[in-house]
């Protein structure tokens, strides 16, 4: 039997990891814990926790040739993901392309704080790998990142069956318009909190403007799911956790791949998801806890 093939198209990042001992402070020089380089982004980490379940997930970005695009590229294929990268052709916006890179601060408690460059103004449109990788995908999850190659992708896999998710990790004016070709829509508090509502209200806003369905979550309160047919929350399991960093994406990836595994079925999509983000939170570093994923 073929596996389920996943596509995830967005941002990628080089994502420099300082782990501390303690809140830092302003204004003087600290020395850090430890270190780690590895690939970063909604997209690409969702991908990564994908491929782990599936066995390989494609990601549709930007990468360039830079120096720093050696590193992630090495990690992302390493971890069974599948690089069509839109910035190492010829096209509009691809010469001046720069790898983003996301500066990202772990406390002993797990909080981590991310300072980041984005690709929202990203003018890259699909190349034929990206059309061809769209045309044999099952499921495909957008970013909101790259929204040019985005409404592509979209205008492609529009009534062909293919399920079709959003990371709504936070409001993005171009997702925002996007909503009605949506199956499922994966925000979280944050993403409440641009709208100026609580969970309950985006879940409210996402199937107002035509999503099919809903999931929001907030850390280790209740997620909230519904649908067009039901509705439900899932309390995630109270752990300790030491790394925050990606959790939310570790969500998204599992959740793609938890609904291509059961055949759709939201809440036991969401609780799978929600397993698999409370495990990430329990390792420190952006790889190691794949290990413990069953």
């Amino acid at each position: 039997m073929t596996s389920p093939n996943a596509v995830f198209l967005g941002l990628t990042t080089l994502d420099v990891v300082q782990r501390v001992d303690g809140p830092p402070r302003r204004g003087i020089k600290q020395v850090v814990e430890s270190t780690e380089l590895s690939a970063g982004g909604p997209a690409a980490n969702a991908a990564v926790t994908a491929a782990a379940m599936l066995g390989e997930a494609t990601l549709v970005t930007a990468i360039g040739h830079r120096a720093a695009a050696a590193t992630v590229r090495t990690d992302l294929e390493a971890h069974g993901v599948r690089i069509i990268d839109l910035a190492a052709g010829h096209g509009p916006g691809a010469a001046a392309f720069s790898l983003p890179v996301s500066t990202c601060v772990v406390e002993p408690d797990g909080t981590r704080t991310v300072l980041s460059t984005s690709a929202l103004r990203s003018r890259l449109q699909l190349d034929d790998a990206a059309r061809q990788a769209l045309a044999g995908a099952h499921a495909v999850m957008l970013d909101g990142h790259h929204p040019v190659a985005a409404g592509m992708a979209l205008g492609q896999v529009a009534d062909t069956g293919c399920l079709l998710v959003l990371d709504a990790g936070s409001v993005k004016p171009a997702a925002e318009s996007w909503l009605s070709w949506i199956d499922v829509v994966a925000g979280s508090a944050d993403y409440a909190a641009g709208l100026g509502t609580d969970l309950a209200g985006a879940v409210g806003h996402v199937l107002e403007a035509g999503a099919t369905s809903a999931v929001m979550t907030d850390g280790h309160r209740p997620t909230l799911w519904q649908s067009v047919i039901e509705r439900g929350s899932v309390t995630p399991p109270q752990v300790r956790a030491v790394d925050t960093l990606g959790a939310g994406d570790a969500f998204h990836g599992a959740l793609v791949a938890s609904l291509l595994l059961d055949g759709g079925q939201l809440a036991h999509a969401v609780e799978r998801a929600i397993r698999v983000a409370s495990l990430r939170v329990q390792h420190a570093g952006a790889r190691g806890w794949l290990r413990h994923l069953r």
